[in-house]
């Protein structure tokens, strides 16, 4: 889709003064707002407009595009001013592609909750109101964080797919797979849900997984390879992990029934699962995966590929925009 024309005078040409903001003082240079129309049963769509106005009331006015396809989204991006923001307002797959493109100009992100987990913005701190971010643009402070990479044999992700927050694969993506197919508006539940409905669905598999060289071969129900260590709407699989660490973090599940995957998954929304039976926890720069069915992989909830599966980090691929409180920086 084409961008939004929007109305542009003098009454809107007055500049941030916030020396934290990274565009030029020049007028010319406006933020570049991507939006997606569906993200969230259009919840994005359905903020545009107090985000736009709240980028008015700071002094600057956006560019605004309609993403029609994440692929659409990352191209834009890179057609940009690498000078100007990029605002990136939709789901958490929205926000991994702009992600990606972004780390190849070199342009710095913000992104705005605008789908139904919004795991990104909670662990960068930026809060779940895109509005009230963009009025407090001068709390946000500019951070050079990893990026994920996740790349399959499957011809759409030969060349790698970026990813902010995890890649999983086993019961995780069943149940993310099957949760993208629920037509409710559930907002986090839908993960939860879809977790359900997985237990009837997949029972384990026998994997393969490698980190740095090291290799394990067991069975078990999933294995998610964490940048900011958080999906599914809450679910803190990783709850430590920090992205300026230059490293993932591969959480298994191995052994075990499929209550104990259930009871599991409930306890990583709080994030008290890691000293449960079975669940491991190993660092490491590359993680490949590999399992005897053909699994799906997904990266912040879209599904790239099937397995076999090479994950890496990109360290210090990006510059964003976070709040004061950000969990994956650190900063509680």
């Amino acid at each position: 889709m084409t961008d939004t024309p929007q109305p542009h005078g003098p009454a809107h040409d007055t500049q941030i003064s916030a020396p934290q903001l990274p565009w030029s003082p020049s007028s010319t240079i406006r933020p570049l707002l991507i939006v997606s129309p569906v993200s969230g049963g259009g919840r994005g769509q359905r903020a545009l407009a107090g985000v736009r106005a709240a980028f008015i009331r700071n002094g600057v006015e956006p560019i605004v595009h309609h993403s029609a396809s994440l692929a659409d989204a990352a191209d834009r991006v890179r057609r940009a001013d690498r000078r100007a923001l990029i605002v990136a307002l939709g789901g958490d797959g929205l926000l991994g592609a702009v992600a990606g493109a972004a780390s190849e100009t070199g342009a710095v992100l913000l992104p705005l909750a605008g789908g139904r987990g919004n795991d990104t913005v909670r662990r960068l701190g930026l809060g779940l109101d895109p509005v009230a971010t963009v009025q407090h643009l001068h709390d946000l402070t500019e951070h050079r964080i990893d990026l994920g990479w996740v790349r399959t044999q499957d011809d759409s992700a030969a060349l790698g797919r970026a990813f902010l927050g995890v890649s999983a694969t086993g019961f995780d993506g069943v149940a993310n797979e099957l949760g993208n197919g629920i037509r409710l508006r559930l907002g986090p539940l839908t993960y939860l849900a879809g977790g359900a409905l997985a237990l009837f669905r997949f029972h384990g598999a026998q994997y393969t997984i490698t980190v740095d060289g090291r290799v394990t071969r067991t069975r078990g129900w999933f294995v998610t390879v964490a940048n900011h260590g958080q999906y599914g709407g809450g679910v803190q699989i990783s709850p430590d992990s920090r992205v300026t660490d230059g490293t993932l973090e591969a959480v298994q599940l191995r052994g075990g029934s499929v209550l104990r995957a259930a009871l599991v998954l409930l306890a990583a929304y709080r994030g008290a699962h890691l000293g449960m039976r079975g669940v491991t926890v190993e660092a490491g720069r590359e993680v490949r995966i590999d399992a005897d069915q053909p699994l799906g992989v997904f990266a912040d909830g879209e599904r790239v590929g099937s397995v076999p599966a090479t994950v890496t980090v990109r360290r210090g691929a990006l510059r964003v925009l976070a709040g004061p409180r950000a969990p994956a920086l650190g900063l509680r």
